[in-house]
């Protein structure tokens, strides 16, 4: 049987150029090391983890950080580093430049032998912005969290959901618009086992232990894959093929109900999104207005038939699909065009080709997805689609993007 090849994808705003609109297209992104094995994106930069430690990307260069640095959490003014037996926040500017000298802006030091999964911190968890470091109630086992931009979710130690901060979008899934100073459980998801959380700029998510995908939040951009006016107002402007094929055909009203769809600003509850074909969820994350998923893999009875390419060659038998929706206005969606989609949609390029999804990190305006191709498959190559970038960016906008608008 050939082997396998990990491969990790960009689409969207390129980090490692970090400058200009993207194009629709897909950057292939090659580590100077060992292979990628996690992703850590921000706007205008990423931290890769490699076979051989951390490495940043920006502006067309990459580098190393020092061989004690673990894992990181960036944002566009600090980065927090686990290095070694403590916890570290350095200013942006420094680590951007490869100078980690002299003292971190904030740093704590960890129990012996800890390895937290950060943000998670044996007492507490860390955040990449002032104030760096939230204590946690004592009576909360925490097994995993997700920071938005202005809330928090945790995922408990029997599979129960927190949420708590700001919550004027709908975010922390308590059917209000009210904020929470305190972890406060999401009674909606009571007794239904959750296994991973994830958390966007004013939207969160959840899969359950079979695989369901429960959404809530702000929706203004379809980020929740629920009717979106913006989106709706956004499509007929848009002559791009990929806005009607995100569209489709709409059914005409039935004769006793309005005309047009329900739009939906806010769901402040959680709701349960189904993916076309119904397929189980594996891995969902968030980025500033828009959502990507991972479906599970087929397995024992029931299996799908095999896919065959153009050539013939025998392409993924099922799952391993990657799925986006949501805000598309740098390509983040991977569907070949800006549009925004207020629906879930696979992202066919990576279909059509026959390579599986494994996971997917979104940034704030991009998505990162590691695949796994057949090795030695004939007419599934890996190739960088998408045209280069142009310079002139200006950092202002990277604010006045991730703000709601009223």
């Amino acid at each position: 049987m050939a082997a396998q090849r990990r491969s990790w994808f960009l689409f969207g705003l390129s980090a490692e150029e970090a400058a200009g609109d993207a194009g629709p297209g897909r950057h292939r992104v090659e580590p100077s090391g060992d292979g990628i094995r996690r992703v850590w994106p921000a706007w205008s930069y990423a931290v890769l983890e490699t076979g051989s430690g951390l490495e940043v990307l920006s502006a067309g260069r990459r580098w190393r950080l020092p061989e004690d640095c673990e894992a990181a959490l960036p944002s566009e003014t600090h980065v927090v580093l686990l290095r070694g037996a403590a916890v570290e926040a350095w200013p942006r500017a420094a680590v951007l430049r490869g100078e980690l000298r002299g003292e971190p802006a904030w740093s704590r030091a960890l129990p012996p032998e800890s390895r937290p999964a950060l943000p998670l911190l044996p007492d507490g968890f860390v955040a990449p912005r002032p104030p760096f470091y939230t204590a946690l109630p004592g009576a909360l086992p925490l097994r995993a969290l997700a920071l938005g931009h202005e809330h928090v979710v945790g995922l408990g130690a029997a599979g129960e959901v927190y949420g708590w901060g700001g919550g004027r979008h709908g975010q922390l899934g308590h059917g209000s618009l009210e904020s929470e100073q305190q972890p406060r459980l999401v009674e909606a998801l009571g007794g239904l086992p959750v296994r991973a959380v994830a958390a966007g700029g004013w939207h969160s998510a959840c899969i359950s232990d079979g695989g369901d995908l429960y959404v809530w939040g702000w929706n203004e951009s379809g980020q929740l894959g629920l009717p979106s006016r913006a989106v709706a107002e956004e499509q007929p402007e848009d002559e791009d093929v990929g806005a009607v094929l995100c569209a489709g055909p709409e059914e005409p009203p039935l004769p006793e109900e309005p005309p047009g769809p329900a739009f939906i600003s806010i769901q402040a509850f959680p709701a349960l999104l189904d993916l076309p074909l119904e397929p189980a969820v594996a891995a969902v994350s968030c980025g500033s207005r828009h959502t990507a998923a991972v479906t599970r893999e087929y397995r024992g009875w029931g299996v799908l038939p095999p896919r065959l390419g153009a050539d013939g060659t025998v392409l993924i038998a099922g799952g391993g699909e990657l799925y986006t929706w949501g805000w598309g206005k740098y390509g983040q969606l991977g569907h070949g065009a800006r549009a925004s989609c207020d629906q879930p949609r696979r992202v066919e390029q990576l279909w059509a080709e026959g390579l599986r999804a494994q996971e997917v990190v979104c940034g704030p305006w991009s998505t990162y997805v590691c695949v796994l191709q057949q090795g030695g498959t004939r007419g599934s190559p890996l190739p960088c689609t998408a045209p280069a970038l142009q310079a002139g960016t200006e950092p202002g906008r990277c604010q006045e993007e991730l703000s709601p608008r009223p």
